[in-house]
């Protein structure tokens, strides 16, 4: 009797406890954010000689599932104010956040009208997503609104117009009469589960990109990848300091460690890496790898995503993880082939004879030293939630080693190479291809941008 009366209880204890358990470590583990909780400061600290703080480029500013139909919200990126929001026709736009009526903040208290423009909360101005036209709804049709345009002659000092008779009108002045009304539109991308914003400092190229980013629909489906996670990291540097990581293959060697080198010191990870713009001629000859499957699989990455259209915007890196035993015998774990897309995006593709996975990076400048970093990670089915959940907070790790670095150094506008020294040849080659990216910044962040 006791013993039926046991085994029935086991039974029930093993029939409630362990789907509970697994509730729990489905809900923790099936898609991992990591959240960085202590946020660095706001980048007020000088940073010696640098280049202009926002390249030209694309740049990630939400994840597409936290932008509903009608959902409006205050965005700051690359130093300027915007608004955000999905239209009732399921797009996102942005547009200055600033209403040029009185100058209220779109973005707070705004609401989304006509399927694809937003009311001030202030008076009511209607502003067209798709066009950045000040509207007039009038049945089906968008009228653009029309006004007199003033401005103050002197606004820091307040002084009246000289030889003003009309002493009504001697501190505002009309520059231009029945004008339609308009506010900056920025270009807009929803790609790979994300929202991205084009950014450029010629206003000929601000609606016109002049390269598109990766669509990784059919690289995830050929190998049932899912999205499994996150991290959300700050840091308070320049902006190209975290993307040059992707180039200095010898801070591996001083600065990063993982939790194998703490526990087993006799067990060493070791890395070999070759970074190369995607331009250079013999590039495939270059990132040819002896794995005849890591290689067929990294030739076909660079089939699929390099073209004419964005050879000159891409860097590839190729990197190579192995686990070595008391400095002799050594294990390949993985290669990952890495894009780093224009001035804020890397995709990183990785092949191991045990899983496949894929990393997305992105970096966006909050503030001139202020720099938000994403990682996403993809991973095939059948590698474990918690396992996958781990590489994540790996490279969280790795991430924060970066951090107590990027987060006390000058930008280093003089540099000492080593050209002799392979490491150093590949810095210097990817500070001259990065470069290209601050085309005219310089000058628009000082003739627009207020500090």
């Amino acid at each position: 009797m006791i013993t039926e009366y046991l085994r029935f209880n086991t039974t029930t204890i093993l029939c409630v406890i362990v789907p509970l358990i697994y509730i729990i470590y489905y809900r923790i583990f099936r898609y991992f954010i990591f959240d960085q909780r202590k946020k660095v400061t706001k980048g007020k600290t000088s940073r010696g000689k640098c280049p202009p703080f926002f390249p030209n480029g694309w740049y990630w500013i939400i994840n597409s599932c936290d932008l509903k139909p009608g959902d409006v919200k205050p965005i700051s990126y690359c130093g300027r104010n915007v608004v955000l929001f999905r239209g009732k026709n399921g797009n996102p736009y942005v547009l200055d956040a600033y209403c040029a009526h009185m100058g209220a903040h779109l973005g707070e208290g705004g609401k989304v009208r006509y399927n694809t423009c937003i009311e001030c909360p202030f008076h009511g101005w209607t502003f067209d997503g798709e066009t950045g036209n000040c509207i007039l709804p009038s049945g089906e049709n968008k009228i653009n609104r029309v006004a007199d345009k003033f401005e103050y002659h002197d606004i820091e000092k307040c002084t009246p117009k000289p030889d003003c008779s009309d002493k009504n009108n001697s501190y505002l002045q009309q520059i231009a009469e029945h004008k339609e009304v308009k506010i900056k539109k920025y270009t807009v991308r929803e790609i790979n589960g994300s929202v991205f914003v084009w950014y450029h400092s010629d206003d000929k190229l601000r609606e016109s990109p002049t390269y598109e980013l990766f669509d990784l629909t059919n690289e995830l489906k050929i190998y049932n990848m899912e999205e499994r996670g996150e991290s959300i990291n700050y840091v308070n540097c320049h902006v190209q300091e975290i993307p040059e990581n992707g180039a200095d293959f010898r801070h591996f060697d001083f600065l990063h460690q993982s939790i194998l080198d703490i526990i087993f010191p006799f067990i060493k990870f070791d890395w070999s890496m070759t970074s190369e713009r995607a331009s250079h001629p013999q590039l495939n000859e270059i990132m040819t790898h002896p794995n005849p499957e890591v290689n067929a699989y990294k030739m076909r990455l660079l089939k699929t995503f390099i073209n004419d259209s964005n050879r000159d915007l891409v860097n590839v890196i190729s990197l190579n993880s192995y686990i070595q035993f008391f400095g002799k015998h050594r294990l390949f774990v993985f290669n990952a082939t890495g894009f780093q897309l224009g001035p804020s995006i890397v995709y990183l593709f990785l092949w191991s004879p045990y899983f496949q996975a894929t990393f997305f990076q992105t970096v966006t400048p909050l503030e001139k030293f202020n720099q938000r970093i994403m990682h996403r990670i993809f991973s095939t089915k059948p590698l474990p939630y918690w396992l996958t959940a781990l590489m994540l907070l790996g490279e969280v790790k790795q991430i924060f080693s970066d951090m107590n670095i990027w987060n006390n150094k000058i930008f280093g506008s003089q540099l000492n190479y080593n050209m002799k020294n392979d490491a150093d040849k590949s810095l210097h080659a990817w500070r001259n291809w990065y470069a290209q990216f601050y085309e005219g910044c310089y000058e628009y962040e000082n003739k627009t941008l207020l500090w």
